[in-house]
């Protein structure tokens, strides 16, 4: 079997966007999931775009600390990415914690990858759970900065 997906193989520098258009959750899910569809992702914007609302209906997406991690596993998804895009504004969403959410992971993730859903998950909390790192997510210009943030091998 193979090893496990690390964000270093996932994140896609080309699915990075730090200035998100949307005012609402719709439209930042349908702006992430462009950026998907662009970078070659997704072979469908409307099949992973039902998968992604199948997986808000279970539940909230968002974590707390402005951060929502939505994503979907969806026949759609040409191979297995994360995307990571913020909002000028605060937008509305299901949280876990306290309020609204301004930075968003996405993740997209082919079927056969299913079970690394979870490890890939588990990575981006781990990085979240440092104050530093939510910091910089929230208040950074540089894309390559937001690259690097999940590539560092740290935990809590």
């Amino acid at each position: 079997m193979a090893t496990h997906m690390t964000i270093e193989n996932v994140i896609q520098r080309s699915c990075i966007n730090l200035h998100l258009a949307g005012s609402t959750k719709e439209e930042i899910i349908l702006e992430m999931t462009d950026m998907f569809f662009g970078a070659g992702v997704i072979s469908s914007r409307e099949l992973f775009l039902y998968d992604v609302y199948q997986r808000e209906k279970e539940g909230p997406t968002g974590i707390g600390n402005q951060v929502a991690i939505p994503h979907g596993k969806s026949e759609a998804v040409l191979r297995t990415s994360m995307a990571v895009g913020r909002s000028d504004q605060e937008i509305e969403w299901e949280t876990l914690g306290e309020g609204k959410s301004r930075a968003f992971v996405m993740f997209a993730v082919n079927t056969e990858d299913k079970s690394e859903l979870v490890s890939l998950l588990s990575q981006v909390a781990v990085a979240l759970c440092d104050d530093k790192v939510i910091e910089t997510l929230l208040s950074t210009e540089e894309e390559e900065v937001i690259f690097q943030l999940f590539n560092q091998k740290e935990g809590c």
